[in-house]
């Protein structure tokens, strides 16, 4: 017998929302486990906006949330560097001003040289060969990588544009003997952090997403249950991964309480 779920970590478009109208069942079963008192965190890839961008959006759907309902990629990268580093860690960052700010809260030292301890890779759309010599050079230098998330491709409102794992790709191939950690899903990095942030256990926490290569092989890496939303189509299983379970919508979710 499984045991009871007494926390929720969710991926979020295509599970909550997708684009910007809210997946159906989405708001009322979300406000169901806030009455309850079960915790809840969404978690999601996308590196070029805040938490407080991700819950002003979930708050303009009717979902009552705080920044701190919402762990982003730069979030987790920032944070597993502070871990694994040390606040003050020297750090040449890629990415946006959110993926800064993340750093800084983190109290990680932002130094815009070669003589670093880490190159922090996020989405950058000011990406430019003098910002990948620098980061060529930290790497060349003994630096670690930490990377926000793999996706080597986005979508846009104008179609696909390249992501972060095309600059991952760029910098392995000049450095070759790099071995990166990636924050962002399919890597456990950021799902555990989202278990530390809830306080609760593997065995009692579930990730819900409706990606398998992505949502569901970074909550079965983690040790969670990992539930698909699909659309009524049944998903077959990638690379070996299938979802613990099925669902259609957030309200098709059983939950037990609060964790503890």
């Amino acid at each position: 017998m499984s045991a009871p779920i007494k926390a929720v970590v969710s991926d979020l478009d295509g599970v909550v929302y997708r684009g910007e109208i809210p997946m159906p069942g989405a708001v009322e079963a979300i406000a169901a486990w806030k009455t309850r008192g079960v915790p809840y965190l969404f978690v999601t890839n996308n590196a070029s906006k805040s938490s407080e961008q991700f819950a002003a959006k979930l708050n303009g759907m009717g979902v009552d949330i705080g920044p701190e309902g919402v762990l982003t990629a730069g979030d987790a990268a920032a944070s597993h560097i502070g871990h694994q580093f040390g606040r003050g860690t020297r750090t040449f960052v890629i990415g946006e001003k959110v993926l800064f700010e993340a750093a800084e809260r983190e109290g990680l030292t932002v130094a815009d040289a070669a003589d670093v301890e880490v190159v922090l890779l996020g989405f950058d759309y000011g990406l430019n060969y003098a910002k990948l010599t620098v980061a060529v050079q930290a790497l060349l230098n003994g630096a670690k990588l930490v990377v926000t998330n793999p996706d080597v491709l986005t979508l846009t409102s104008d179609g696909y544009e390249p992501c972060v794992g095309a600059t991952l790709a760029l910098l392995k191939a000049s450095v070759p003997e790099v071995e990166p950690v990636v924050a962002g899903k399919p890597s456990p990095v950021m799902i555990r952090e989202a278990l530390a942030r809830l306080g609760s256990s593997p065995e009692h926490t579930i990730m819900v997403g409706d990606q398998v290569v992505t949502d569901i092989m970074a909550g079965q890496s983690a040790g969670l249950r990992s539930f698909l939303l699909t659309t009524g189509v049944p998903a077959r299983p990638v690379d070996g991964i299938t979802p613990d379970a099925m669902i259609q919508t957030l309200l098709d979710i059983e939950v037990s309480g609060p964790a503890g």
